[in-house]
């Protein structure tokens, strides 16, 4: 019987464990998606409760919890963090199979040296003993940071956003840009350019609202959909002189409804109205918008990201409760792939397709995508159309193996950009171990099977381009001095 959770964790063959520990440990963290709070890292308050850093706002701690049967009090309610930490406790007993097992005792061990294996019966007693070690470090979101090899961090941003946080990261002496030029051991933190709420119409009053920020923060009166092109145009060209280089797009099922400018007109005259959409409206405008920010992106040379299945807030009562992000979210089953591919094919045939990841909340959709990212493989663009990483519900231990096994399967893995954490929490960093471990495992196995030769030229040089190399050279961002190498 293997010991719970040791140094050889998931790495089950002498080649697993000479690839992780000589190529894959060692290596900086490029973080190109997550929610975390730019204006956290730029205040950079001390943290003080272990509890709070796992539990607030995580609602992949509180669906278990839920599970478990927890008071709505000590998932997003107003508890003490004693009382949460102890439920997240007992809940964590019975999550045999879920990754947050893994997930919250790597964190434990990395962040604070707590081998213990946690427990509702001395759950006070590991809190105690991190907020211990917190208090006497003065841990903060960039000490967590730098602890965890962090060299990039890609927010997520509205286009509206003024971006203050990150330009007072960027102008801070010992953690900004001139510090990671100088070499100093600092963090980039990069905003990503999310349009959501500009391309989603269902609700008519809350567009024309939005519509209005938008057109303020881009110094122009949103009235028709050339008005609306020109505002995301500039804060495309704004974002991009604060150094983002991605942006990002959550799409239930990928519409391709090509409409006239006078449709599209139409439509938002309706809804500055205040009059609501119909599907096909709504559709229309997601279409339109999604091809003038890919043309942005490929001209000024930006990749975007399609995050597509997560079927939103299921659970009215909870809705209602918190508001989205709440862990009320599903995976949809909805046909994706032949939209996607017109939308694809029709930016291609026009020289305007950007570097593109698609990812897909639902599993199934692995080879298909991967199969229709490499249809639109360029010469000169390594890797331009990908398959993104196992996402969401999927990035736990089968999914990410079967993620590696499928798209390598039918495509080019050696190409892949790798692992994201996708969290809002700041020790979260140890879920790269976790997939460099299971890339580790897979690789080795096919070493030991004699289905892939070890050494340099196969084995090494994939697990350190899909750890860290790839996303460094993919992305086109400025990365800190001490990490380029």
């Amino acid at each position: 019987m293997k010991p719970f959770m040791d140094k050889n964790f998931l790495l089950d063959t002498e080649a697993a464990r000479d690839l992780y520990f000589g190529q894959a440990a060692p290596l900086p963290i490029f973080d190109y998606h997550c929610h975390l709070s730019p204006k956290e890292i730029a205040e950079n308050k001390p943290f003080s409760d272990i509890a709070e850093i796992w539990l607030k706002g995580d609602h992949y701690k509180w669906r278990i919890m839920r599970s478990n049967g927890a008071d709505e009090s000590l998932c997003s309610g107003q508890a003490s963090w004693e009382d949460k930490f102890l439920a997240y406790a007992q809940a964590l007993e019975k999550s045999a199979g879920n990754p947050l097992l893994h997930w919250s005792h790597l964190e434990l061990q990395r962040a604070y040296g707590i081998d213990d294996i946690l427990t509702q019966g001395n759950a006070l007693k590991i809190r105690q003993w991190a907020n211990d070690i917190i208090r006497e470090r003065k841990d903060s979101p960039r000490s967590m940071l730098t602890r965890f090899n962090v060299a990039v961090v890609c927010t997520t941003d509205d286009p509206a956003d003024d971006l203050g946080w990150h330009r007072q990261i960027a102008a801070d002496p010992e953690f900004g840009t001139e510090a990671a030029r100088a070499g100093k051991k600092t963090t980039r933190v990069l905003p990503t350019f999310r349009p959501d709420r500009i391309m989603n119409v269902q609700d008519a009053a809350a567009w024309k609202n939005y519509a209005g920020t938008l057109g303020n923060a881009a110094d122009i009166e949103i009235k028709d959909f050339a008005s609306l092109q020109e505002a995301l145009a500039r804060r495309h060209a704004y974002f991009h002189a604060n150094g983002c280089r991605l942006s990002d797009h959550a799409l239930l099922t990928p519409a391709f409804a090509l409409a006239s400018e006078a449709e599209l007109n139409t439509i938002i005259g309706s809804l500055l109205e205040g009059k609501a959409a119909d599907t096909e409206a709504a559709e229309k405008i997601a279409t339109a918008v999604l091809i003038h920010c890919a043309r942005l992106n490929a001209k000024a040379g930006w990749t975007m990201q399609l995050h597509i299945g997560a079927l939103r807030n299921t659970n009215t009562r909870l809705f209602r409760l918190y508001g989205p992000d709440g862990g009320g979210d599903s995976i949809s089953d909805s046909n994706i792939v032949l939209s996607l591919a017109r939308f694809l094919d029709y930016l291609d045939a026009q020289n305007s397709l950007p570097k593109t990841i698609l990812y897909s909340l639902d599993a199934t959709r692995n080879a298909s995508l991967a199969v229709l990212a490499q249809s639109f493989a360029m010469h000169g663009s390594p890797g331009k159309i990908q398959y993104g990483s196992a996402w969401w519900f999927n990035d736990h231990k089968d999914g990410m193996e079967r993620h590696l096994v499928e798209t390598a399967s039918v495509s080019l893995i050696g190409r892949w950009v790798g692992m994201l954490t996708d969290s809002r929490s700041f020790l979260s960093f140890p879920r790269h171990e976790y997939f460099r471990r299971i890339l580790c495992r897979i690789v080795g196995r096919w070493i030991e099977d004699g289905e892939l030769p070890s050494g340099e030229a196969y084995a090494d040089s994939l697990v350190r381009n899909i750890s860290w190399y790839n996303a460094r050279d993919f992305f086109g961002m400025e990365i800190p001095r001490w990490a380029k190498n």
